[in-house]
């Protein structure tokens, strides 16, 4: 597919389960990573080839992480181990709006795909699909993925519009459905019926930061999200903005370290500022990487979907998606 991206098709052999894989959901997968020890990573559930199949796609990061492991070692009948499947969002929860916006950055574009093939199987079958405006954000032209078939899909669908937008690399003008730079929100409100619904996929910054300007654009619109939601939910359970942007400090009982945090900031920002190095991927809590130990202090989580119950118990939170309340922290990294 790319560089660092690969497509993987997994056959169920608990075939009465099939039904639940629905497109746009997650299959929470437990995979040793490069030293051998066994983690659990969430990934959306892209396509359903065929009875019984279901296609993920796996970004490989740098490090001895899950993600390197499954690209070195994944091969042709190996047995993986799937702890179930999650998520709300799917292409039959999308047909309750007349339009949606979909923005997607990288390899964040899997969800929206799989909610597009969704979409087209249910408008072979005569269902009244929303009209899906769909824009992809990528650095590089390497970096595209799934391309070819997006395309086809516009081509075949009246109901679907793709933009990519490359934003590190020159591309000639007059292509319609690819362009450089980034796209402006402003603009799209003059360019594209106003949505009833938006899905938003990529890193937290980059939801974050895009919810943040779409708001504005589209006050009206309900921003989805595959695990937050319920069917009567309307938004994004967030973070409460702090009342007061000041310093707590931050103990690593790994080291015996303290530095300086910012309610502010994630405490994986934090960590990153101050150069402590942790295992991260998704940035959006849900593949569970970047999972910490609160021993002592307070901390306010946007997510937990990445951990599992008796992880949750023993006070694992996620790095990505929690920030710093009280006036100590202790964490165990």
């Amino acid at each position: 597919m790319s560089n660092s991206v690969n497509a993987y098709w997994l056959r169920l052999l608990d075939s009465e389960r099939y039904d639940e894989c629905d497109y746009g959901k997650h299959l929470l997968l437990k995979y040793p990573d490069a030293k051998n020890k066994v983690q659990r990573r969430n990934y959306s559930i892209a396509g359903r080839p065929d009875k019984g199949l279901i296609e993920i796609a796996v970004k490989r990061q740098l490090g001895y992480g899950v993600s390197a492991s499954i690209h070195q070692s994944l091969t042709q009948n190996s047995m993986l181990i799937a702890e179930g499947v999650s998520g709300v969002l799917t292409s039959r929860s999308l047909l309750r709006y007349g339009t949606v916006l979909m923005v997607c950055a990288g390899v964040g574009v899997t969800l929206p795909l799989g909610l597009v093939r969704g979409l087209a199987a249910l408008a072979d079958h005569g269902a009244q699909v929303p009209d899906v405006n769909l824009i992809v954000c990528v650095p590089q032209l390497n970096d595209l993925l799934y391309f070819t078939e997006l395309l086809a899909l516009q081509a075949r669908h009246p109901w679907l519009s793709v933009t990519t937008f490359v934003t590190r690399e020159r591309v000639r003008e007059g292509i319609s459905y690819l362009m450089s730079g980034r796209p402006d929100p402003v603009s799209l409100a003059d360019r594209m019926p106003v949505p009833g619904a938006i899905v938003l996929c990529g890193s937290s910054s980059f939801v974050a930061d895009w919810e943040c300007k779409l708001v504005g654009v589209f006050p009206n619109a309900v921003i989805l999200d595959q695990h937050q939601l319920d069917s009567g939910s309307t938004r994004i359970p967030a973070l409460s903005p702090p009342a007061i942007e000041s310093p707590c400090k931050l103990m690593l009982a790994d080291s015996n370290r303290v530095i300086t945090a910012l309610r502010g900031d994630t405490l994986l920002q934090t960590l990153e500022v101050h150069g402590v190095v942790i295992p991260s991927q998704c940035r959006m809590g849900i593949c569970g990487r970047c999972s910490v130990r609160l021993i002592d202090g307070e901390v306010e989580s946007s997510s937990e979907i990445g951990l599992t119950s008796i992880e949750r118990e023993r006070g694992y939170r996620l790095a990505c998606c929690s920030r710093p309340v009280g006036e100590i922290i202790t964490l165990e990294l």
